[in-house]
């Protein structure tokens, strides 16, 4: 057995011996479950074509101090379909300080990415991050009430080294609801530095944007589920330190989605100038892109999920085409619910 399978079966049978002994005792058990099968027939430049398809498991124990604080302990487990020694194959540590009420989330430490950057635009951050940086290796603090949502993280990475930079982003995203309307900010900044390594000639990189939208929201206000819309601008800038100077990309951005029963559709609309963004979506490297997204979910059963969606890349140069089915599935005991409510 491989040393990374057993890391994994030994922390999952310690997960299930000691948990049921431990709920007394303020301690609660979550497994998360992610299939992917992520098909990208990419024809246009600055993309690639590939398949992606894999498992991420991710077992974890909280242990709570009172109400608000808690420590969060488990791995995630990744690996890629049709396994070879060039395959991923990866256990990484979920390891973090957890404090929670109904107004603030702040966390320090190792912690899984869907939950709290599911909602950050792909020009902003790339869906690949969830298949190939599960975790934010950082800070997370948000803050929300009726009408406001907000965060601000940090992502550590890459430490520096002889042989490698040092690497991090920063990153906000929010949105302030006035009845029906609604306004969204999102905004990252990927520093890019040096190594320890003098003999070499390196340049710091920073690239950064800012997008902020308008939108309205009529779902349950006509036959459909949901009907959202917005648009806005986006700002993106672009430097290499010692090589060029401050580079900035504007552009115009709108977003439609509709949903009825099982089915949805999105729209994602960017005019403007090509932007340079090293974390974002690479479709958005041209002054021209238009996704359609057409979805159907046939199973949605508690904290299960089954999402199929075929996706239409329209640029300049090419006509791409994209098919993904995912499912998640997430275990928490009775315990770890009541907590979640506090």
């Amino acid at each position: 057995m491989k040393q990374s399978t057993r890391v994994v079966a030994i922390f999952l049978l310690l997960c299930f011996r000691i948990c049921p002994a431990a709920i007394a005792q303020q301690t609660g058990l979550t497994v998360d479950f992610f299939g992917y099968v992520d098909n990208r027939e990419y024809k246009s430049i600055y993309t690639e074509d590939k398949t992606i398809l894999g498992t991420l498991l991710s077992p974890s124990l909280f242990f709570a101090i009172d109400s608000n604080h808690r420590i969060v302990g488990g791995i995630q487990y990744n690996q890629d379909f049709g396994k070879h020694r060039e395959n991923k194959d990866r256990v990484l540590p979920i390891a973090y300080y957890n404090f929670r009420n109904k107004k603030f989330d702040f966390a320090l430490g190792h912690m899984p990415r869907y939950e709290r950057l599911k909602d950050v635009p792909r020009m902003v951050l790339s869906d690949t991050l969830f298949y190939d940086r599960p975790n934010i290796e950082g800070m997370y603090l948000g803050f929300q009430n009726k009408q406001l949502q907000q965060a601000l993280f940090i992502d550590w990475l890459s430490k520096q080294s002889h042989h490698f930079r040092e690497r991090f982003v920063v990153g906000l995203s929010g949105k302030y609801k006035i009845g029906r309307f609604f306004i969204a900010d999102d905004a990252l900044l990927y520093h890019n530095a040096l190594s320890s390594n003098d003999s070499i000639e390196e340049h710091i990189q920073d690239n950064g944007v800012v997008i902020v939208r308008a939108g309205v929201d009529f779902s349950h206000r006509s036959f459909l589920d949901s009907l959202t819309f917005d648009a806005g601008i986006a700002v993106g800038f672009d430097r290499i330190r010692t090589r060029y100077d401050l580079r900035v990309a504007r552009g115009f951005v709108s977003n439609l989605y509709l949903g009825f029963r099982r089915f949805f559709l999105m729209n994602t609309l960017y005019l403007g100038q090509a932007q340079h963004l090293p974390m974002g979506d690479s479709f958005y490297h041209r002054d021209k892109y238009n996704r359609l997204d057409l979805g159907w979910i046939p199973f949605r059963k508690g904290p299960l999920e089954g999402k199929f969606t075929a996706s239409f890349h329209f640029a300049p140069d090419q006509i791409s085409n994209q098919q993904a089915f995912t499912l998640r599935y997430k275990f928490r005991n009775k315990k770890t619910l009541l907590e979640e409510l506090k």
